[in-house]
C-alpha cells in the first residue's frame, strides 16, 4: 500500500463525512420517499400530474413515506382537514378485495392525519376517515375495490396540520368479487364476503336513498328496506284544452298532458263570446254575443266605439251636418237618416 500524506487522508475523511450527511437529510418541504424494496422506475410511473405520486399496483406496509409540510393544499376531504397541505397518490387495485388505506401510527407521532379515497375518474368520494379510533391520530379508510379500479388517495392534516406519514395499503382478496353491487338503494354500497356470497348491510329506516324514479321526491328507506318517495303531481296543464292530471316521465320527471278531444267545451276568457270549443289543444272563441269595449255588435262583430252598423257592416261615425255632393251636383247628408 502506497504511503499518502496526512492531508490526503483528511480530505478523504471529509468527503465521506459530507456524503453521509447528504444521505441522511430529510426532504425539504413536501416530498415522498419510496421504500427501498419497491422503488418505482421511470417506465412504470404513469404521467398524471405533478400533484400525484403514482403507486400503480403497490400494496403492503410503507408503499409511500412522505411529509406534507410545504406541500400545496389541493384537496378538501369530506371528513375533516382541508385547510392544510396535502399529498395525493394514484393507485390501481391489483384484484377484487377489501382494501384498507391507513397511516402507520409508529411513523405519524403527533401528526393528526386525514385519509380520503376518491374515484380516479369521477372524483366521487369512496371512503374518508379522520381517526381510526378515539385513542389514535391514525386514519384508516376501508372499502371494497374491483380489480383494475383506479382511485386517488389523499393524505391531509386535521385543522391545517402537517407532518410526516407512512401510507400502508392492506388488502384481503375476495372470493366473491368486489362486493359493490348491493341488491337495492337501501343497502350499504359495499358488502362483506361471507363464504362465496356478498352480504350487504341494510340502511336504517329514514335514511336517504334514490329509487331511480325521477317522478318521486325526498326518497327515504322504509322499515322493510324499500326506497320510496313522494309522487310528483302532474296537475298544472298548459291550458284549459289539456287533460289533468298528466303523466310523469320517470326518466326525466317532466309532466306531459294529453289534448282534450276536438269540440270539447272551453272558455277563452272573454265573457262576450259563447260556445268556445277546443281544437288541437287550443281554445277557439265562439260567436260574439256582446261587445265588452262599448261598441255596437254588428253581424257577430264589434264595431269600434262610436261607429255604427249599417247593412251588417260597421261604418265610421259621421255628424248630422256632414254633406256630400251627388253626381247631379246636389248636396245631401253624408250620414243615413237612421243614424240620427
Amino acid at each position: 500500500m502506497a504511503d499518502y500524506p496526512c492531508w490526503h487522508w483528511n480530505r478523504v475523511f471529509l468527503w465521506l463525512l459530507l456524503l453521509g450527511m447528504a444521505c441522511t437529510q430529510s426532504p425539504v418541504g413536501g416530498g415522498v420517499e419510496a421504500p427501498p424494496a419497491e422503488s418505482l422506475s421511470t417506465q412504470e410511473a404513469r404521467a398524471v400530474t405533478s400533484s400525484y405520486v403514482d403507486l400503480r399496483l403497490r400494496v403492503g406496509r410503507g408503499v409511500a413515506v412522505g411529509r406534507t409540510c410545504g406541500a400545496a393544499n389541493e384537496v378538501t376531504p369530506a371528513c375533516g382537514g382541508g385547510s392544510g397541505p396535502d399529498m395525493s397518490f394514484h393507485f390501481i387495485a391489483p384484484y377484487d378485495g377489501a382494501y384498507t388505506f391507513v397511516t402507520d401510527p409508529t411513523d405519524t407521532t403527533d401528526y393528526d392525519t386525514v385519509v380520503q379515497v376518491t374515484d380516479w375518474n369521477s372524483s366521487a368520494s369512496l371512503g374518508c376517515n379522520d381517526n381510526a379510533s378515539s385513542s389514535t391520530l391514525t386514519s384508516s379508510a376501508v372499502l371494497n375495490l374491483a380489480r383494475n379500479q383506479e382511485v386517488r388517495i389523499t393524505v391531509d392534516g386535521k385543522n391545517g396540520s402537517c407532518g410526516r406519514f407512512m401510507l400502508n395499503i392492506h388488502v384481503v382478496e375476495s372470493a366473491c368479487g368486489p362486493c359493490n353491487t348491493p341488491p337495492g338503494p337501501c343497502h350499504s354500497p359495499y358488502g362483506v364476503c361471507s363464504g362465496a356470497t356478498c352480504v350487504y348491510e341494510p340502511l336504517a329506516a329514514g335514511a336517504s336513498c334514490n329509487d331511480g324514479n325521477a317522478c318521486t321526491l325526498n326518497d327515504k328507506c322504509g322499515a322493510t328496506g324499500a326506497c320510496t318517495g313522494t309522487t310528483v303531481g302532474c296537475n298544472s296543464p298548459p291550458g284549459t284544452c289539456y287533460a289533468s292530471p298528466g303523466t310523469c316521465n320517470p326518466a326525466t320527471g317532466v309532466c306531459s298532458y294529453a289534448a282534450r278531444p276536438a269540440g270539447t267545451s272551453c272558455s277563452d276568457g272573454d265573457s262576450c263570446t259563447s260556445g268556445d270549443t277546443c281544437h288541437g289543444g287550443a281554445c277557439y272563441s265562439g260567436p260574439q254575443v256582446c261587445c265588452s269595449g262599448g261598441g255596437v255588435l254588428c253581424n257577430g262583430m264589434c264595431c269600434s266605439q262610436g261607429d255604427y252598423c249599417m247593412g251588417g257592416t260597421c261604418r265610421p261615425r259621421c255628424l248630422a251636418l256632414d254633406v256630400v255632393r251627388t253626381p247631379e251636383n246636389q248636396m245631401i247628408p253624408a250620414c243615413p237618416m237612421e243614424v240620427f
